[in-house]
């Protein structure tokens, strides 16, 4: 975690200029110590409670409204491995807030070797945070990230990449993957291959595209291996699925 900025706020009641909407380039974490309200992270709400946490994804739009007096520390950085989906999560323990507290100690007072406390500070923070999200995902909203993730890849065919759905998911590629794994049983690359197989009978059965340009179509630059790949899932190679006799002919 390479901390850009670092600060705590107090955001009065009613106070919808210092909270309206807005992004920055960087991840940020915003700790709230106190206070109620609501806060919007892209399309989504979430209720704001003393001793919890929102991690906002770069360039992603979010805003607060407060109910009463809300103090977080907000925090913006860069070079974070952090699996998280969006969302608001509880620090049960209060173990990340004593950390934060202690790390923003550090950066006020800047004592000797304060550079090296404060990045083992925030290692730390970063494994406090990674363990509170991994034992308070709610099982309604990992199935709901499971469920916007088979919709991206059938609405684009199966033509696009781990990293691409990840991305859109707000979520790191290895926490997707295996997010993916344990719900489906199947590895997400499978589910891609699968929906580029369905789009590719769609086009042998409905187009005279020739093989070629139905597996660029497919995401697949190599024709040989686009027919080798679809001979394997189907037991057919491209030009005898097309070629097969309908059931109406028969």
């Amino acid at each position: 975690m390479d901390i850009k900025i670092a600060f705590k706020v107090t955001v009065e009641k009613g106070d919808l200029i210092s909270a309206k909407n807005h992004r920055h380039e960087s991840m940020e974490l915003v700790y709230f110590l106190s206070g109620t309200g609501q806060t919007m992270i892209g399309d989504d709400i979430y209720r704001i409670q003393s001793n919890c946490f929102c991690l906002i994804p770069p360039n992603t739009t979010h805003s607060q409204t407060s109910e009463s007096d809300i103090t977080s520390i907000c925090l913006r950085f860069d070079n974070c491995e952090l699996d998280s989906p969006i969302g608001l999560w509880v620090d049960a323990d209060g173990k990340i807030k004593d950390y934060l507290e202690k790390l923003m100690e550090e950066l006020s007072y800047q004592r000797p070797a304060y550079s090296l406390v404060t990045k083992g500070l925030a290692t730390t923070i970063t494994g406090l945070i990674q363990r509170a999200i991994n034992e308070n995902v709610p099982q309604d909203r990992k199935q709901a990230l499971i469920s916007k993730a088979m919709k991206i890849i059938e609405g684009k065919d199966g033509n696009l990449s781990i990293d691409e759905v990840a991305g859109q998911l707000f979520i790191s590629k290895n926490y997707f993957r295996h997010l993916f794994t344990q719900y489906t049983g199947q590895s997400p690359i499978k589910a891609i291959i699968n929906a580029r197989i369905e789009h590719a009978k769609h086009l042998l059965l409905n187009t005279d595209f020739p093989i070629a340009k139905i597996a660029e179509n497919c995401g697949v630059e190599n024709p040989y291996y686009f027919s080798k790949m679809f001979k394997n899932i189907t037991g057919a190679t491209p030009s005898a699925f097309r070629n097969k006799p309908s059931s109406s002919d028969s």
